[in-house]
């Protein structure tokens, strides 16, 4: 049984790119045309697009373009396409993080869809839940577990993304604190699991309440931030490994949700950007238009220094009686409170591993300084941002 009309003319596909995903993505459209027509009412034809992409007379004979670049500059034929009235499809992360308001724009203006599930995670989806599943829902904070050894898309592009969707709010590129993601030692990975944590890439996206106090009157605020963290063992996010990535969503009424799969890689990314090119046809064909972002509550986003949370440290100390109340000392002085101690000795060295409660960047920072003052920490060997604990 053919959905639709089966009088409906054939539907002109471009597709922008070279490379496995083009390919991939021309495979699938040439070999599995008829189970597309069935899905869409009318059968989708690759066709190529002539002259220079950026102007709109070039797009004759196209209804839909698929931009199967992951990076690089396409915002001429992406805004070209838009203007002429056609529908697009993208999976370029910088492209919809940096550009992201003026394509929708576009596309709004002149009747075509923007859609861009594949520009985050590839292949896992979470932009549509964000936009329509969640849409009536208050989303607290996403996590995201993107494995940089197998992603060229920058983080913190997919961040500024995921911040976006999730909490209504135009965020840039430029707002997110990114730190690189270091070689981790074998004895702080061994003393992070007697704690009960695991190390892990980590994107966080983070809705922080305000106070009255505030002198904007208890605004609440955003985190945006892509570094290492430390998850409990426990977290779903600390079973994802290579090549998956993985996409933790907290709602106020939803609670969590998963969402995990393989993240990049031609045939999972071409997943995203077909599940999207079938829905931008179906509305050509039936009618409808793609749902709209909002940037309604323009959230302010606060630098990290202002950002509170929980942190692991490696301290070296000297070894002798008194150094961790030394230490306590300190840390009471400056408001960060401990949760647990370790003391451990490798070769010939003390060090002290410390679980504070939640604090700011800055009180913490304020906190290493005065330990360096105060005599008998001799450095601090490792510092780590610590989520998806309470306290």
């Amino acid at each position: 049984m053919v959905v639709g009309s089966p009088s409906h003319p054939p539907l002109g596909v471009a597709v922008l790119g070279t490379g496995p995903l083009r390919a991939e993505l021309a495979r699938v459209l040439l070999t599995g045309g008829r189970e597309l027509r069935s899905r869409v009412g009318a059968a989708l034809a690759l066709r190529a697009a002539t002259g220079d992409p950026a102007e709109r007379g070039t797009w004759d004979g196209i209804d839909l373009v698929v931009d199967s670049t992951v990076t690089g500059a396409v915002l001429g034929a992406a805004l070209g396409a838009l203007r002429a009235g056609r529908s697009v499809v993208t999976a370029n992360t910088a492209l919809v993080a940096g550009h992201g308001a003026e394509l929708a724009a576009a596309a709004q203006e002149h009747g075509g869809d923007l859609f861009f599930e594949a520009a985050v995670a590839g292949g896992v989806p979470v932009v549509r839940p964000l936009t329509q599943s969640l849409s009536g829902d208050r989303v607290r904070q996403v996590l995201g577990v993107f494995d940089p050894a197998v992603s060229d898309r920058d983080p913190a592009a997919q961040a500024a993304i995921l911040a976006t969707l999730a909490f209504h709010t135009r965020v840039e590129p430029s707002d997110v604190h990114a730190e690189d993601f270091p070689t981790p030692g074998p004895h702080d990975l061994a003393a992070a699991a007697a704690l009960g944590l695991r190390l892990r890439p980590l994107t966080v996206c983070a809705r922080v309440p305000g106070h009255p106090s505030q002198e904007d009157g208890g605004k609440d605020h955003l985190s945006v931030r892509v570094h290492p963290a430390l998850l409990p063992a426990a977290h779903p996010l600390v079973a994802i490994e290579r090549p998956y990535s993985a996409v933790a969503v907290e709602a106020e009424h939803a609670g969590r949700l998963m969402f995990s799969g393989r993240g990049d890689g031609p045939t999972a990314t071409a997943s995203a950007l077909l599940g999207d090119l079938v829905t931008a046809a179906r509305n050509r064909v039936h009618g409808g238009r793609a749902p709209r972002a909002s940037y309604y509550a323009e959230l302010p986003v606060a630098p990290v220094a202002d950002t509170p949370t929980r942190y692991y440290l490696n301290l070296l100390v000297t070894d002798h009686a008194g150094a961790l109340a030394r230490v306590a000392t300190v840390f009471a002085e400056h408001g960060v409170g401990i949760a647990r101690v370790l003391q451990e000795h490798h070769d010939g060295a003390a060090h002290l591993i410390l679980l504070t409660h939640r604090a700011t960047d800055a009180a913490l920072a304020d906190t290493v300084d005065a330990l360096g003052e105060a005599g008998g920490v001799l450095a601090v060997v490792t510092r780590w941002r610590v989520e998806g604990m309470h306290g």
